[in-house]
């Protein structure tokens, strides 16, 4: 009779996910600074509602992207360039607040032009 094997700890398998989701966060993070800049506002237009760039550029994810929505969901479709963006610390807190609206322009997501909507002031800017 053999022995059966001893199963892979669960620390070891989620450790082995957690560094193959690193290896698609870190391409896909430095696609979309690259593209970017600091702030997706800040490179195109800057309005008085929104208010000017603050703090340090943050990756966000937008949409059906959003982080709580994807849960679960392998590494290659949660994220992805066309489902996020890099906004400074003003804008994404804006935007998790649900005080600045994002919206993309084509079917392309954020990796074509996007619609931004201050809801306070219902400024809205769209990218050319």
């Amino acid at each position: 009779m053999r022995p059966c094997p001893k199963p892979e700890p669960r620390r070891a398998a989620k450790a082995r996910r957690t560094r193959a989701e690193g290896v698609v966060k870190r391409d896909v993070r430095a696609a979309c600074a690259s593209r970017d800049g600091g702030c997706r506002l800040w490179r195109r237009f800057i309005t008085p509602p929104m208010g000017a760039c603050e703090g340090p550029s943050e990756w966000a994810h937008f949409g059906a992207k959003r982080r709580a929505r994807t849960v679960g969901q392998p590494s290659e479709l949660r994220h992805t360039t066309d489902g996020s963006l890099m906004l400074c610390r003003r804008h994404h807190h804006q935007y998790d607040q649900r005080i600045l609206d994002i919206e993309p322009a084509t079917e392309r997501g954020a990796d074509g032009p996007l619609v931004f909507t201050h809801r306070a002031s219902g400024f809205r800017y769209k990218e050319e």
